[in-house]
């Protein structure tokens, strides 16, 4: 499947998109399992506060269980002893474990929470309830030791349920304290997770609009080019030119083109003026030439005459001075002709100069487009390069990922050696592992698009190849112009030198009408040199004739040069 050249600039620049968008979906992911952690943590923390509570609430019971052995007063002496020292453990138990979980609860800054019912702290509450269970056993330890088996008063008993009630408020408030917490912290979470969708979509939104536009504006200068290059290839230079250019290399690129077309096309229409005005010319050199052949003959027509009877000579002096005139008036009409071609031909060779600059002028813009064409091929190469490093980058991105890799695995098994301490961060090395695996994907298919746009750069290498082909094509065909108009110039300086020769003849015609006339004026009184005159006049009309087949032939090769000129430049449309 052939994909364009907008599809792969699409795809290239949705990639890092994609990137981003998995790696906000990893991040929100990631806050997520912190949340669970965090959970679990203040869960851990508040379940070991209530285990100690619990445990110290037990220890109350139990001593107030030994308390009741000891005052039963069916127990032996050693059995009492064992009750006395079973209550005393109990008691220091109480001790010890509410202190190390007010310790637990001062780390984390819990004590001043306070129970709603009572409006006291956990301090206050703590205080209390070891008051009241101390005020309970020294009781005891007084009831037991005056050795009566009798229990002790309501009031007392009192202070033991208080002391057990203080444990048990502790409990509640630890636990609204931990739902509370992670309520609040859920609600923030989600707050965060919705600000954060929101900003990505924004993002998205806003790089895919600027990605369509500087993908749209690459293919439109494209298009362009391309269009306009096919029909200068295909001999059309109708195009018009930009109204607008972008300031940067692809609105230098359309400039160009446009000059060259424009060049071009002024070119070829004074080319196709210039051939039009010779072409006229050589049919007005030709019509005189016709002229002056059809007056040479009659001149030869009277001569052989005037040689084949010298007595006819007297009768048909009127005739031959008739003649005389009409030559006379044929001569001046070729020199006049003769003139007008000549300041044909001097305006040709101005045309044909002209020509000639303006085709230096085209050569050096095809230099110029030349030059452009290079700077673009450097361009190109540029591009290649940076492919190149593109896939250095992602090499290095292969080589994180693969060690990121491995870091995840050693994580894996240092929170496997910890147990269950070490699942928290078994969990997040396994996320980190993950995202190592999607990186190095994402890693391999910038390297597959980047190895595409390489072959895309290798193929705008070969059409700008191609290009300048076309433009060395071009400099050849203006080559071949050049030549046709050198020829036309050389052959309209060899018409000029002939016309000027004919303008000599001319005037020898003219003195020997002169001549002619003097020897009509003498032909009665000699014949013989009349006859000579005859002569003369034969000969000079045969070199009239001679010089006016070469002028048709001169102005038939100028037609031919003419028609070649105008083929090369009739596969070119200006208008």
């Amino acid at each position: 499947m052939r994909l364009t050249l907008r599809v792969k600039l699409l795809m290239l620049a949705m990639v890092p998109i994609l990137v981003y968008l998995f790696t906000g979906l990893y991040l929100l992911g990631e806050n997520r399992a912190i949340f669970v952690q965090m959970s679990s943590s203040i869960y851990e923390s508040t379940a070991k506060v209530e285990s100690l509570i619990l445990n110290a609430d037990r220890d109350m019971y139990q001593a107030y269980v030994a308390y009741l052995r000891l005052e039963s007063g069916n127990a032996q002496a050693s059995e009492q002893e064992a009750n006395l020292a079973d209550l005393t453990e109990n008691r220091n138990q109480v001790f010890n474990r509410v202190e190390e979980a007010k310790a637990l609860l001062d780390k984390h800054e819990l004590l001043g929470l306070t129970y709603e019912n009572s409006g006291k702290t956990l301090q206050d509450t703590f205080d209390l309830s070891i008051d009241q269970f101390t005020i309970w056993y020294e009781e005891v330890l007084k009831a037991t030791g005056d050795g009566n088996a009798k229990l002790l008063a309501s009031v007392y008993d009192e202070h033991f349920q208080n002391g057990r009630e203080g444990m048990n408020q502790i409990s509640e408030v630890l636990d609204k304290y931990a739902y509370d917490t992670l309520t609040d912290i859920d609600e923030q979470l989600k707050g965060t997770q919705l600000s954060f969708f929101i900003g990505m979509a924004v993002v998205t939104v806003l790089l895919i609009v600027f990605m369509l536009y500087v993908v749209w504006k690459i293919m439109v200068t494209v298009r362009n080019v391309m269009n306009k290059t096919k029909k200068v290839s295909e001999g059309d230079l109708t195009t018009t030119a930009e109204q607008y250019y972008s300031k940067d290399e692809l609105g230098d690129i359309s400039r160009s083109v446009d000059s060259m077309i424009d060049a071009m096309k002024d070119l070829i229409s004074g080319i196709k003026h210039s051939t039009a005005r010779v072409n006229e010319s050589a049919g007005k050199l030709s019509s005189v030439s016709r002229e002056s052949s059809a007056a040479a003959e009659h001149v030869a027509s009277q001569i052989e005459e005037v040689a084949g009877s010298s007595e006819r000579q007297a009768r048909g002096a009127d005739e031959i001075a008739r003649a005389i005139e009409e030559m006379t008036a044929g001569v001046n009409r070729i020199a006049e002709n003769t003139s007008a071609v000549a300041d044909e031909a001097s305006a040709t060779t101005e045309q044909a100069d002209q020509g000639q600059a303006v085709l230096s002028g085209l050569s050096e813009q095809m230099l110029e487009v030349k030059s452009v064409i290079g700077k673009l091929s450097t361009v190109i190469g540029t591009l290649e390069q940076r492919s190149k490093d593109i896939g250095t980058i992602v090499e290095n991105i292969t080589a994180f990922s693969n060690q990121t890799n491995i870091l995840s695995l050693n994580a894996s098994i240092e929170a496997a050696r910890a147990g269950e301490h070490g699942k928290g961060f078994a969990v997040v090395a396994d996320e980190i592992r993950k995202l190592a695996a999607s990186s190095l994907q994402s890693a391999e298919r910038i390297d597959q698009l980047v190895s595409m746009t390489r072959s895309d750069i290798s193929n705008a290498s070969g059409y700008m190849s191609r290009t300048m082909e076309e433009v060395e094509n071009s400099s050849a065909r203006l080559g071949d112009v050049s030549e046709n108009l050198h020829s036309i110039i050389t052959a309209i300086t060899k018409v000029s030198e002939q016309l000027q020769e004919n303008s000599a003849i001319t005037e020898q015609l003219s003195a020997g009408s002169e001549q002619v006339s003097a020897s009509v004026a003498e032909s009665a009184t000699s014949a013989s040199r009349n006859m000579e005159k005859a002569d003369s006049v034969a000969a000079a009309t045969e070199e009239q004739l001679a010089l006016i087949e070469s002028i048709s032939a001169s102005a038939d090769g100028l037609n031919e040069v003419v028609l070649q000129l105008n083929e090369a430049v009739d596969q070119f449309k200006v208008k």
